[in-house]
């Protein structure tokens, strides 16, 4: 990350204070082997699973998968940012940063710098003269000061040009302002004007403390009532959880997350106490969204509106949220009444045993459908149990199957046989699906997207690790080769740097990467052991991971090429292209011939006890 403190500096302080006794500090910690061990202090947990390892300066929980350095653990621990943790530290260790070195510049995309040149703008129009509608809003919604200041909600005020000429007064591009989603034209070629006009602003909070983009309510006649940011390269609206930049830190120690619709709803119920609230911003729960609260919460209140539309969709984001592995209560609120609404009008108690009363994935489906014929239980049970074949997770699913079973009076052997069924058919759907893009045949029924992912963690472990399997590493893959975004990130830190022949510091890593996720990640790896005798045959085994789902690939691009041939009528072209596909299809035979171990097996945490 762009920051005006020195890298050097930096890693001076992080060296100058061992992370051990950094942590030790805050929570009790005891010895285990050459690693210690703690209760998590992110998460709730009976058994120790928080592994902090001396050697290489970083933390990893097994339990919740937060993890990163000194420096992480602070602005997560003490809940401040980067910049404090490094003042902190420094005077813990008696190192003096010199004056001018005590501000760390935004990410260093121009998306997010004008971003936040934006978020300040909408801020400053709120405190204005021209905020006075939206003050008098504010002030109507009963939102206080401090609400606005934490969630920085701002004010677009009418007219066309705004922030177009204040950007340009700054020295803004219009291509910049258009690539942010913050301007638009009506036409190809046509005059650019502002997005957000006479609106109440909720700028989109990410890790790092960065502004993704803008979510915005009408406050005049507007037809439509939100608008929200065009995707851009820095925001993708199905993986957004609007709130978790707030809600992150309670939702780790309680492991619980409240699920509402709205901006106005998270704010509304993070003033009234509820600081684990999030929003899927606007629209449906996306399964990408879903992971993103499983990775740190196990149960999900799902707070929806009352009315028919609200139901509706509660019910679909349920079976988002059961499919993901998460429990599900979902909380029924009067005809009419919105989160908001409720908890202003009856007060935080009233919420409070509201969320308690919440039923079950079960009991809210069957209550929702109240199926009354022999014909409408029948299909009511069937759509449920093809949900549960999609859990994932046995246990869980026979405890779904028990409750559907005495929600419905229908026998548990029936259900039982309807759920193996179904679980077999989606195995059957899944495995056409991956044949149909890798073109292989009925025989190759591998989980090849968990190997690869397997592949891509255990080449990277190895790749920390340094040596001679290192460099077979940067010889054999390139950071492209890797599949998952966060993972990539790692990559083309780790791999630039074993090529350059420079050392490998996994604690100095962390703060290079761009994304809090990514640190979490690089965390886990760090913590995975590939022992001396195994090292030798796991790198070939992941390195043949890589080059297989690269030939899988290539393979569903030649089977696209030999289609468009046959539709063009363009024999030499169908003829290369099935060449082509034989040969690459005889390559990944003579690849899954070689033998391939379970990569997964072969590889431990180097601390036993998980928690």
């Amino acid at each position: 990350m762009a920051r005006s403190i020195p890298d050097e500096l930096i890693d001076e302080i992080r060296s100058a204070n061992d992370i051990v006794d950094v942590i030790s500090e805050r929570i009790d910690v005891k010895r285990a082997g050459r690693r210690y061990k703690a209760r998590c202090p992110f998460h709730r947990e009976k058994t120790p699973s928080f592994s902090i390892d001396p050697d290489k300066q970083l933390y990893y929980c097994f339990g919740c998968g937060a993890g990163g350095n000194v420096f992480t653990f602070l602005t997560e621990y003490d809940k401040i940012g980067f910049l404090d943790a490094v003042r902190e530290l420094a005077e813990r260790a008696g190192i003096v940063i010199p004056d001018g070195e005590n501000a760390r510049d935004e990410h260093e995309d121009p998306v997010y710098r004008v971003n936040a040149f934006a978020t300040a703008c909408f801020a400053a129009n709120l405190k204005g003269a021209q905020g006075a509608p939206a003050r008098a809003y504010i002030e109507r919604r009963g939102l206080t000061g401090e609400t606005v200041e934490a969630f920085r909600i701002g004010y677009a005020p009418p007219g066309w040009n705004g922030l177009l000429n204040a950007a340009r007064a700054k020295g803004i591009g219009d291509e910049l302002l258009e690539e942010a989603g913050l301007v638009t034209r009506k036409d190809e070629g046509s005059r650019l004007y502002d997005r957000f006009r006479n609106r109440l602003v909720f700028p989109l909070l990410a890790a790092g403390d960065r502004i993704v983009g803008f979510g915005a309510r009408a406050l005049g006649d507007d037809p439509a009532k939100y608008l929200n940011s065009p995707e851009t390269r820095v925001y993708r609206k199905g993986r957004y959880v609007y709130g978790l930049a707030q809600a992150r830190p309670e939702m780790r120690v309680t492991r619980e997350a409240i699920l509402v619709e709205g901006y106005m709803d998270v704010v509304s119920l993070f003033q009234a106490g509820f600081t684990n609230v999030v929003a899927s911003s606007g629209t449906a729960l996306t399964p990408e969204q879903a992971r993103v609260i499983a990775r740190y919460a196990k149960t999900v209140f799902v707070a929806y509106d009352g009315d028919d539309a609200g139901i509706a969709a509660a019910a679909r984001a349920a079976e988002t949220l059961v499919q993901t592995g998460l429990k599900v209560r979902v909380v029924a609120l009067p005809e009419g009444a919105d989160p908001d609404s409720y908890v202003k009008q009856h007060g935080p108690d009233a919420l409070t045993e509201r969320l308690a009363e919440g039923l079950d994935f079960i009991d809210f489906a069957v209550r929702s459908e109240a199926p009354q014929s022999p014909e409408d239980r029948e299909a009511v049970a069937r759509g449920l149990i093809e949900t549960i074949a999609g859990v994932g997770e046995p246990i869980r699913a026979d405890l779904m199957l028990e409750k559907l079973s005495d929600a419905m009076s229908i026998g548990r052997g029936a259900l039982q046989r309807a759920y193996e069924d179904a679980v077999r058919q989606r195995a059957e759907r899944r495995g056409r699906r991956e044949r149909r893009r890798s073109g292989e045949r009925d025989d190759a029924r591998e989980p090849v997207l968990s190997a690869a992912a397997e592949a891509e963690k255990g080449l990277l472990a190895i790749a920390l690790d340094g040596g001679t399997k290192a460099q077979r590493v940067c010889e054999s893959v390139t950071a492209e080769d890797f599949v998952d975004p966060l993972a990539r990130s790692i990559a083309e830190l780790a791999l630039a740097r074993t090529r350059a022949g420079a050392s490998l510091d996994a604690a100095s890593l962390v703060d290079e990467l761009e994304n809090e996720d990514a640190a979490d990640l690089l965390a886990e790896i760090a913590a995975m052991e590939i022992s001396g005798e195994d090292g030798e045959r796991l790198c070939d085994d992941y390195i043949r991971a890589f080059r297989r789902t690269k030939l899988q690939q290539e393979i569903g691009d030649a089977e696209r090429a030999i289609r468009s041939a046959e539709m063009a009528g363009d024999e030499d072209a169908l003829i290369s292209s099935m060449a082509l596909r034989q040969e690459l299809a005889r390559r990944l035979a003579e690849l899954s011939a070689g033998g391939m171990s379970a990569t997964g097996a072969s590889t431990r945490r180097r601390d036993e006890t998980h928690g």
